[in-house]
């Protein structure tokens, strides 16, 4: 079992059971305990599971937990790539032919972008990866808003690209994020958040598209109000508790 499908199952089998021993963790997965060890270390530092004495639980259960880093955009595209890939099929129908689209950082919006079908459709994004995806897409009008460069999400963000965006009109907002507590939606950082603001203030339709590991969950910079959205599209993952909970603010679509 290679690194990467070991941590999705040890992070599966903590979803299923709440808590977990690390010998438990050995025995279902056949590996070592210190390489469970040093599995949960590394997800716990990601914000994925919590650490308790001799095991792990999950985070579910942890109402608002904040998230320690800012991942980097490998470790987030390595992520929940099942669900990001059920999430960016279900957004699909809120796109139509001939309409004025945002798709924003992430890589759940980067899936997106590869699987748009073969149509006539202006893109606007601030996301270096959805350039590069959509460059060369024939069908596809392509609209750049430039400024400063982060490395770490391949996103343009800042005062030159707020103004880009402050006057364009947008038919529907496609937005990634890092949580969603309560009625808070939120990112690392103020400078992708302000200018994902603005690209949902100008959108006459906001779809949130967030995995079910961003529920329950706080960031740094809280950009947007769960009930000014139209739709959040997430996966079959999400508890009926948080179902329930979500359904108050917005529209829900499970993948």
């Amino acid at each position: 079992m290679l690194k990467g499908e070991r941590r999705e199952a040890i992070c599966s089998l903590i979803d299923e059971l709440n808590t977990v021993t690390t010998g438990e963790i050995a025995a279902k997965l056949s590996v070592s305990e210190m390489t469970v060890r040093r599995d949960l270390a590394e997800l716990s530092s990601e914000g994925r599971v919590v650490r308790v004495h001799g095991g792990a639980r999950s985070v579910a259960g942890v109402r608002g937990v904040v998230i320690p880093r800012e991942l980097t955009h490998s470790e987030k595209g390595s992520a929940h790539v099942h669900e990001k890939a059920q999430i960016a099929a279900e957004a699909l129908a809120y796109v139509d032919e001939g309409s004025t689209v945002f798709l924003g950082t992430g890589t759940t919006v980067e899936m997106l972008a590869r699987i748009l079908p073969l149509m006539r459709l202006r893109v606007i994004t601030n996301s270096l990866p959805v350039i590069d995806i959509l460059r060369n897409r024939e069908g596809i009008e392509l609209f750049v808003v430039g400024g400063a460069y982060r490395a770490s999400t391949g996103a343009f963000v800042g005062p030159l690209a707020e103004q880009g965006i402050s006057t364009l009109g947008i038919g529907t907002a496609f937005i990634g994020l890092n949580g969603i507590f309560e009625n808070m939606v939120s990112t690392s950082n103020t400078p992708e958040g302000t200018l994902q603001k603005l690209a949902l203030d100008h959108a006459d339709r906001r779809c949130l598209l967030a995995d079910s590991s961003k529920l329950g969950r706080r960031d740094f910079f809280g950009f947007y109000d769960l009930a000014n959205v139209d739709v959040l599209i997430t996966d079959g993952l999400v508890t009926a508790e948080q179902l329930h909970e979500l359904k108050q603010y917005t529209k829900v679509i499970t993948a």
